[in-house]
């Protein structure tokens, strides 16, 4: 967390969820990035997901192996990134995925209803996964743990139309007091973040489900271009980041943008420098970093965030990869 915070002071850090595991051209190959053959370097934070591993699965839902991820997750830190790890497990009472949010399983896992037990044996099983992030040598790697976000959104079987925020806050503790019993308390930073909502244009509402300034280390927000909009993109990021950094400064904690892209990004030219970069520049020195959502390679028109060599936005992101108050791995390794 000094670490990071020191990084915040400099710089903007940039992240890609999936980074290694595959790219819009390409899937499943060692030693490959996106990121890297469009830039030369690889991003500073990478993003993992934890989704089906609470199943007993070997893969998560989108299909990456947990030993590939487990890999890749200790090879960044190896190589002096960072590491951030969401988790979209299935509905504990349907056993749907995530995205069910039927069923009030909140309510039932606080109430000590039948889906409890289950659930505390799925806390488990990541917290198990968790403690065998550690390099060859035995030390654990620190991990920015980022459960439950988007919470103010309706899609997500904790968010706001499965839960009260208070039910939420006692389940956001429930998960962290069971992580510290199991011995991860010194290598988790707790990320909380919720979604773009137009209803959040107020602090008092951006933060109704905080958890606690003892349970957050990391205050964050995510947001999209999914209608291909600049405009909107521009004015929304703006609103939101305000109110976002103004809540992680008032309560002392560090601010991550912790998911945002532009939908089918290869097909613009200009998006990094003339959209994003502009708003980024006014919130330089209070974000720790920037995550960038995964380049998927059975969608690539539509689920691809970040530009594949040779796309027409890899010259743009070039660009925005040169800008000095924006960090890669490069730029970050030397700070300790």
């Amino acid at each position: 967390m000094k670490r990071m915070m020191k990084l915040q002071k400099r710089g903007i850090m940039v992240g890609h969820q999936d980074d290694p595991m595959y790219g819009s051209t390409w899937s499943w190959d060692e030693n490959r990035s996106d990121v890297l053959e469009v830039t030369g370097d690889y991003p500073a934070v990478m993003g993992f997901d934890l989704g089906e591993l609470e199943l007993g699965n070997d893969k998560n839902l989108d299909k990456v192996p947990f030993d590939r991820l487990r890999r890749e997750a200790i090879a960044q830190y190896q190589r002096g990134g960072i590491v951030t790890i969401s988790w979209h497990p299935h509905n504990p009472v349907t056993s749907q995925n995530a995205w069910d949010p039927s069923g009030e399983p909140v309510k039932k896992i606080l109430e000590g209803g039948d889906v409890r037990d289950k659930f505390m044996g799925w806390l488990k099983t990541v917290a198990t996964f968790l403690k065998t992030l550690k390099t060859p040598d035995g030390k654990q790697i620190p991990i920015v743990f980022r459960p439950w976000h988007e919470m103010n959104g309706g899609w997500f079987w904790w968010g706001k139309n499965s839960c009260t925020p208070e039910e939420y806050k006692q389940f956001f503790k429930l998960t962290h007091e069971t992580f510290d019993r199991e011995g991860l308390k010194d290598y988790l930073v707790w990320a909380w973040s919720p979604n773009l909502d137009g209803t959040s244009d107020t602090k008092e509402k951006f933060m109704e489900c905080y958890p606690g300034d003892d349970l957050v280390d990391l205050v964050g927000i995510d947001i999209y271009e999914f209608d291909n909009s600049d405009s909107n993109y521009i004015a929304n990021t703006k609103a939101e980041l305000k109110i976002m950094t103004e809540c992680a400064r008032q309560q002392k904690k560090l601010a991550a943008f912790t998911e945002t892209g532009c939908r089918g990004i290869n097909h613009k030219s200009d998006w990094f420098m003339q959209t994003l970069y502009p708003v980024l520049q006014q919130f330089s020195g209070q974000l720790s970093y920037v995550l960038f959502w995964r380049n998927d390679f059975v969608n690539p028109d539509q689920e691809a965030y970040l530009p594949n060599k040779g796309s027409n936005a890899a010259p743009d992101f070039k660009k925005f990869e040169e800008q000095k108050d924006i960090l890669f791995l490069k730029d970050i390794k030397k700070t300790k």
